[in-house]
C-alpha cells in the first residue's frame, strides 16, 4: 500500500539525503582538511600554524569586505559582524534532515497502528 504521494516522497527522501550529503561535505571540510585560513605572521613555524589556525577556527571570526582595510576596522565592529555558526553546520542539517524524515516515520507509525498500512 502507498502511504505517501510524490512531494511527500520528495520531502522526507530527496531533501533528508541532500541535507545529509551537504552535512557529510562540510564535515570533511571542516574535520579533515583545512576548515579556515587565518592572517598570520610571517614568523610562525608549521606546529604554530596549526595551533593559531585551529583557534581561529574555534573563536568566533567576523566579517570584513573585500575592499576594507583590516587595520581599519574597530573592535566594536567587530562584535558587530560576528559570525559563529560555521562550527556548528553540519550538525544544523542533520537537524534538519531528521525533521523532514521524522513525519515519515510517525505516519508509518500510527497508520501501522490503526490498521491502514
Amino acid at each position: 500500500m502507498i502511504f505517501q504521494d510524490v512531494i511527500a516522497s520528495l520531502h522526507s527522501y530527496f531533501t533528508c539525503n541532500l541535507l545529509i550529503a551537504f552535512s557529510v561535505i562540510i564535515s570533511f571540510k571542516q574535520f579533515g582538511g583545512r576548515p579556515m585560513e587565518c592572517m598570520l605572521p610571517m614568523g610562525f613555524s608549521g606546529a604554530w600554524e596549526q595551533y593559531a589556525e585551529n583557534f581561529c577556527w574555534a573563536q568566533d571570526t567576523y566579517f570584513i569586505p573585500p575592499k576594507v582595510f583590516v587595520e581599519d576596522i574597530s573592535a566594536e565592529e567587530r562584535r558587530e559582524r560576528r559570525i559563529s555558526y560555521y562550527q556548528w553546520m553540519p550538525f544544523f542539517l542533520l537537524f534538519q534532515a531528521a525533521c523532514f524524515k521524522a513525519p515519515t516515520f510517525i505516519w508509518k507509525y500510527f497508520a501501522g497502528q490503526s490498521g491502514i498500512y
